[in-house]
């Protein structure tokens, strides 16, 4: 769920230097496992990439809720797979974590970042886990990327950080920068061949600890229950793997994927509320791509999270829907913006959610979801 409330110009900005994603990597519909008749046939090496995009994105599905680990970050940012190239823009910081992730064969792995709004009192939450080859190779990366922090400043600082012992997780790598009053700071922790990464901007160091631990403590348990898949099954490892993802509408960035349901909560601006709607829904599986699909388990479960999605939106003032399209409503913002319009749009057991700048750009992909949704099973 993308909102008018987006993370500020400065994020923004080094978020616009990378897609993030391998650009030779096909994630069309032509490539899911759809019905769709295939213009291309994938390489062996872009099976494998597409394999590990498509582990990602499981991954999402046990990656601890930023709301969790802090019920003060309201706000979502951004969230991905974590591929190398995604790591520096959401790391905030130089090339060299970009070198470390490569240079020890990261597999694949998930991020998301979210804010608490508060110009004032800004509170930012990055939080995300990286999967690398075995145990020894992720201690080894941890260390690494704990050095790289020590050693050369972010994209937007001017010194390194200052490493310090976390307290009660002597195994973290931790460092951290004070600023002008506010504090930034980060904190690697190897757990068998994942690396749990988190990072925090605060006004206080006490803070920065208390939510790096807290992030540590709800990480390891849900790690245990994931069940990865062998590097040499990506190839085989399908991207779409419930056909929504080629139901939604255009590319997408570095956001785009196919999840389930735990996976869909993370996107969402209301996350506690999200984490409980969906189940009553029986949301089963989402996609995103210029546009967000989700499907439920029958058509009425499908009215109730539409309804839900534009109740959600309540601060946008109501606006005209496009000509047509049946069970649909748009909101807007009169001050405009990136993704001032908003349009939902329900069909069958499936929804289609749509942000846009322009009432013609909204309309049109609505138009264009709603008859793909029509036609889907």
């Amino acid at each position: 769920m993308r909102s008018v409330l987006r993370v500020g110009a400065v994020v923004a900005a080094m978020i616009a230097l990378s897609s993030c994603y391998p650009e030779d990597v096909p994630t069309s519909a032509s490539t899911t496992t759809s019905a769709a008749a295939p213009t291309s046939v994938p390489t062996p090496e872009q099976r494998r990439l597409q394999g590990m995009l498509a582990e990602g994105t499981r991954m999402a599905d046990v990656l601890a809720l930023p709301t969790d680990i802090d019920p003060e970050v309201t706000l979502y940012g951004r969230a991905g797979v974590l591929t190398s190239a995604m790591l520096v823009v959401m790391a905030g910081h130089s090339q060299e974590m970009k070198a470390v992730a490569e240079r020890n064969g990261l597999l694949s792995g998930f991020i998301s970042h979210r804010t608490n709004g508060d110009r004032e009192r800004r509170k930012d939450l990055t939080h995300g886990v990286m999967r690398f080859p075995d145990a020894d190779t992720a201690t080894k990366a941890a260390e690494e990327f704990g050095d790289t922090a020590a050693s050369s400043p972010g994209l937007l600082q001017n010194e390194a950080q200052t490493p310090a012992p976390l307290p009660d997780a002597p195994e973290t790598r931790f460092s951290y920068l004070e600023d002008r009053g506010r504090f930034q700071g980060m904190a690697f922790t190897a757990v068998r061949e994942y690396v749990i990464y988190t990072s925090v901007g605060a006004t206080t160091r006490a803070d920065l600890e208390r939510i790096a631990l807290r992030a540590i403590e709800l990480q390891r348990p849900l790690l245990d229950d994931f069940r990865a898949t062998p590097p040499a099954d990506y190839p085989d490892l399908p991207y779409d793997p419930d056909g929504v993802y080629a139901l939604a509408i255009g590319d997408g960035d570095a956001q785009r994927g196919a999840y389930r349901r735990r996976g869909a909560v993370l996107f969402a601006q209301d996350q506690p509320r999200a984490a409980t709607l969906f189940g009553e829904v029986g949301l089963n599986a989402m996609a995103n791509k210029d546009t967000t699909v989700y499907r439920t388990d029958d058509s009425s479960g499908a009215q109730r999270l539409g309804a839900a999605l534009a109740e959600m939106q309540r601060e946008l003032q109501p606006a005209p829907t496009a000509p047509g399209v049946a069970s649909s409503s748009c909101r807007s913002d009169p001050q405009g913006g990136a993704n001032s319009w908003f349009c939902v749009v329900t069909a069958g057991r499936y929804v289609g959610e749509i942000w846009a700048k322009t009432q013609d750009d909204a309309h049109r992909l609505l138009e264009e979801q709603h008859r793909v949704l029509l036609a889907a099973k």
